[in-house]
């Protein structure tokens, strides 16, 4: 199955690009289509829960990770961040308020981007007094066109510092294309 649509993809990719061509300029997703890459959006790492917040300032990084993966990757396009953004407004959705695993608003986001694929991260943290430390670390792929998700929750029984998050993203990561890569 690895691939199977990518023919297609392409064929009408360069049939809208011979058409528009003389029109003007190419519009980015034709040239996506024509090159047979998919375009993504990276939502990015967010803190779900309030204790998670400790990282707000290390969640960018993490994203930008997430981000120079994909542009590393020759089988994909790289949505700016600031058109994610305003993606993100245009769908009525605050990055605060945004659930993580909400598959249909995921695709939302992805549509209003221009996108085929959307990843989405999330760190979630509990515990402490007369509760067991809790960690989740998530990951998720989203399809913009068709009901596929690939997802990669790692859990832990102990609240993470900054170098094990780190840790655990880059493992997340690769769990997480490795489970993909069937469907690319």
């Amino acid at each position: 199955m690895k691939g199977a649509f990518r023919p297609y993809r392409m064929v009408a990719g360069v049939v809208l690009a011979l058409l528009l061509s003389p029109y003007g300029e190419i519009d980015q997703e034709v040239r996506a289509y024509a090159s047979g890459k998919m375009r993504v959006a990276v939502v990015g790492k967010i803190a779900k829960g309030q204790s998670a917040r400790r990282f707000d300032y290390l969640f960018p990084r993490l994203t930008e990770r997430f981000r120079e993966s994909f542009s590393g990757d020759q089988r994909f396009e790289l949505i700016p961040g600031e058109e994610v953004e305003a993606a993100l407004t245009r769908s009525g959705i605050g990055k605060g308020k945004l659930d993580p695993e909400d598959l249909a608003v995921l695709q939302r986001i992805g549509k209003e981007a221009g996108a085929d694929l959307v990843l989405v991260s999330y760190y979630y943290e509990m515990g402490g007094h007369a509760m067991p430390m809790h960690s989740n670390n998530f990951l998720m792929l989203v399809w913009v066109d068709r009901e596929q998700a690939v997802k990669v929750n790692r859990e832990y029984s102990k609240i993470l510092s900054e170098a094990e998050l780190t840790s655990s993203d880059e493992m997340a990561w690769k769990e997480l294309m490795n489970k993909a890569d069937p469907w690319f």
